[in-house]
């Protein structure tokens, strides 16, 4: 249903004409408007959109009414081609004004022992620190290593596979229509397909891909060896981190603070240190949208 909104102040035009950044969230409480919140301070409003999927569709249908909307999503299964893409040409009528993480989750940037140790909610050594990240990612190497399989099978296999038909006089009558469906040759090429991606050989290839693209053939995960760094749930590790003994975050009346807000917390405090010390992406994503608001400006 459509309505008309009337009573509009100015404030809110004001407000609803600056740039935005939609990010994945629930909430305003998600660690991905609350880390960008305080990475651009009050000069670009973020607001948590959901699932990546959403933020693709939401980013395709806006970007000729909106062009000071922008979206970042996480890695999930795009290659590096499409995200160098995305970040050399922003902003690009081609990518939609949209940004993907080089790293799997924005969680993944925080996980460098030598960047979180600098919290001073940090309450152990850099070196036990990341001791503690390499027990939590290999705790889950196999797993994350098995659901790439999964992702990447589910992926390669909703791509447009068959076009639709066009033309009328080839579908004259219900006998004919159906015989000119059935003898379709890509309902076969289809079945083949899957049958070959699905087999027991084809996932056992793509298992022992996914471990040696992380592990570069080690047993043990370890820090500069293998790209797991960026491929691992940043999230369920992050998470692990952070609600161990390695880090302590009292409220104001004393009491331990655990949970989403003692991540955000943590985060909060790492990104109000120096730009000098960020990721490089974060620095990047900041020096891109800045330049976007200070060109608008200068064109009013």
């Amino acid at each position: 249903m459509i309505s008309a909104k009337k009573g509009i102040r100015a404030e809110e035009v004001r407000l609803q004409s600056q740039h935005v950044l939609f990010v994945e969230g629930n909430d305003k409480d998600s660690i991905d408007p609350h880390v960008l919140e305080v990475l651009f301070g009050q000069k670009i409003r973020i607001e948590p959109l959901g699932a990546s999927f959403s933020i693709k569709s939401v980013a395709q249908a806006l970007f000729s009414y909106h062009p000071t909307y922008y979206f970042l999503i996480d890695r999930d299964h795009h290659d590096n081609e499409f995200i160098d893409r995305c970040w050399k040409n922003f902003p690009d009528q081609e990518t939609h004004n949209l940004l993907v993480w080089r790293r799997r989750e924005i969680e993944n940037y925080f996980l460098e022992p030598e960047y979180l140790s600098q919290s001073k909610f940090c309450r152990v050594s850099q070196d036990r620190l990341e001791q503690k990240v390499l027990q939590c990612a290999n705790e889950r190497l196999f797993l994350d290593a098995a659901n790439y399989v999964v992702t990447s099978i589910r992926e390669e296999l909703k791509r447009n596979w068959i076009q639709k038909f066009s033309n009328p006089e080839e579908f004259s009558s219900r006998e004919i229509a159906l015989q000119r469906l059935k003898n379709s040759n890509e309902f076969d090429q289809h079945r083949s397909n899957v049958d070959q991606k699905v087999s027991a050989d084809e996932v056992e290839r793509r298992f022992h891909e996914y471990l040696e693209i992380m592990t570069n053939g080690q047993d043990q995960l370890e820090f500069g060896v293998g790209n797991w760094l960026h491929m691992i749930q940043g999230k369920k590790v992050l998470a692990q981190v952070i609600n161990s003994g390695c880090f302590q975050v009292q409220s104001t009346d004393g009491t331990a603070v655990t949970g989403r807000e003692k991540i955000n917390e943590v985060v909060k405090d790492l990104l109000q240190k120096d730009l000098s010390v960020q990721p490089a992406d974060f620095v990047g994503l900041k020096q891109l949208i800045d330049t976007r608001i200070n060109g608008e400006t200068q064109l009013r």
